[in-house]
């Protein structure tokens, strides 16, 4: 059962993370020119995120049988296990952006961020923040693993809601299939 456990979170969460990257690639050619049409995008990848993790979760529900049921636990489980391997397609996606197409427009933005803060931190400081800054924006390693961090904190609080619709307590009195029918 926990092989099947891991199987059904690895196939859920590369989908789910592979149609995050498809809204990422989306929103990325859509610039930031239509923000209306930005905020509906955004809105629905947000939306099919949590219908698929839903689905696949009430799915992987389904197959476990009336005697043993679906525990709060195990949807909550199951459901951050799903954004754990989601996050780390996200972050491959994130890392592969960052070295090879907007690596430039990412230490500039560090630029802009550490030429504010020139006058609050001392030398010292902002000569290490600087380097720190610029490290954890192009460092596929430091991206992938923010990436699977927050989506594992993303899964908690939507494993919260998704178990609570997807439980299913064991029922003590279902036919285990054992049982001849009396004549």
């Amino acid at each position: 059962m926990n092989k099947n456990f891991w199987l059904e979170a690895l196939k859920g969460g590369t989908i789910i993370g592979l149609v995050s990257v498809g809204f990422a690639i989306l929103t990325q050619t859509i610039g930031e020119d239509s923000t209306t049409l930005l905020k509906v995008v955004n809105f629905l990848s947000s939306f099919i995120m949590i219908m698929l993790a839903f689905a696949f979760t009430r799915k992987f529900s389904a197959g476990h049988s009336a005697e043993v049921g679906f525990s709060f636990g195990r949807g909550l489980g199951f459901v951050v296990a799903m954004m754990l391997f989601a996050g780390f397609i996200q972050g491959l996606y994130s890392a592969i952006m960052a070295k090879f197409f907007i690596g430039g427009e990412l230490l500039q933005a560090v630029d802009e961020v550490m030429a504010q803060m020139q006058d609050v931190l001392p030398a010292d400081q902002f000569d290490q923040t600087y380097q720190m800054m610029q490290k954890s924006v192009t460092s596929p390693l430091l991206l992938t693993i923010s990436s699977v961090f927050s989506n594992a904190l993303y899964g908690v609080f939507l494993g919260l809601i998704i178990s609570i619709f997807t439980r299913r307590r064991a029922d003590i009195f279902a036919d285990s299939g054992n049982q001849q029918q009396m004549q």
